[in-house]
C-alpha cells in the first residue's frame, strides 16, 4: 500500500485496492498536505543566552495523502509532542525532543504491521551533535537514523492490529547556526520514494484478483 498518511485512525476511510489474503503490503507516506500544519518546534535565534526551560509546542494534527497500491485511499492522522528551548544563542547547543503519540492499527484494514518509520526534517543550518532514543529495548526494536537534513525513527515490529503501540521519544542535540533566524522541525517526506511515514501491513481478510492501476474493482468505506 502506498500512502501519504499519518498514523492515527480515521472513521471515514475510503479505500480502492486489489489485495490477496495474507499478503504483505508497504504503505509509504508522502509529505503532509500544504493546507495543513506539520508538527513544528520553532526556535528563535537571538543574541540571548539559551533559556533553561523548554518551550513545548502543542500537538499539531497533520494529514497526509494516501495511495493504496496505485490508487488513492486511507486517510490517517497522528500527533507528536515537540519540546525545544524558546531562544538560543547563535552557535550554542540545544535539544529538540519529539514524542510520537501511540498508534493503533485499524483491524478493519490491518492484521499486523511492521517496519514502521516516521520522518522529521532537521532544522535548516543546525548541526547534529548527538541523539538519544528512549527505551531502546521496547517492543519493535526502535532506532533513529540521521541522514543529512532528516531524522527517521524506525521500529521493526511486528505490532498487532487493534492494540496501541508507542514509538519512543527521541532527543536530538544540535548546534545552532551562527546567523539569527527561526529553526523548525516539521514532519518530513517529499514523495513515495522519500516517505514521511511508512509501514508494512498484512491484510486481515481482503481477497481480490490483481488488476492494472487504472481499474480498481474493490472498494471499502
Amino acid at each position: 500500500m502506498l500512502c501519504d498518511s499519518g498514523i492515527g485512525l480515521s472513521p471515514f476511510v475510503i479505500l480502492h485496492l486489489h489485495l490477496h489474503h495474507g499478503t504483505e503490503f508497504t504503505m509509504p507516506a508522502l509529505r503532509s498536505r500544504t493546507r495543513t500544519a506539520a508538527i513544528a518546534v520553532p526556535l528563535a535565534l537571538a543574541g540571548l543566552m539559551a533559556t533553561t526551560s523548554g518551550a513545548q509546542a502543542a500537538p499539531v494534527k497533520t494529514y497526509f495523502d494516501c495511495r493504496v497500491g496505485t490508487v488513492t485511499g486511507l486517510a490517517y492522522s497522528t500527533y507528536v509532542d515537540g519540546v525545544a528551548p524558546a531562544h538560543v544563542r547563535p552557535g550554542a547547543t540545544f535539544d529538540v525532543t519529539l514524542d510520537p503519540a501511540p498508534i493503533t492499527p485499524n483491524p478493519a484494514y490491518n492484521k499486523e504491521v511492521k517496519n514502521v518509520a516516521l520522518q522529521f526534517k532537521l532544522p535548516a543550518g543546525a548541526k547534529v551533535l548527538s541523539y538519544e532514543v528512549a527505551d531502546r529495548l521496547a517492543a519493535g526494536t526502535p532506532e533513529l537514523q540521521i541522514d543529512g537534513t532528516k531524522a527517521v525513527l524506525r521500529a521493526a515490529g511486528p505490532y498487532v492490529a487493534n492494540a496501541p503501540f508507542d514509538l519512543p521519544k527521541i532527543t536530538i542535540k544540535l548546534k545552532a547556526p551562527t546567523t539569527r533566524g527561526t529553526l523548525e522541525t516539521p514532519f518530513g517526506g517529499t514523495s513515495h520514494d522519500d516517505p514521511g511515514f511508512t509501514w508494512t501491513f498484512i491484510s486481515p481478510n481482503w481477497t481480490a484478483r490483481p488488476s492494472s492501476p487504472a481499474g480498481p474493482t474493490s472498494r471499502s468505506r
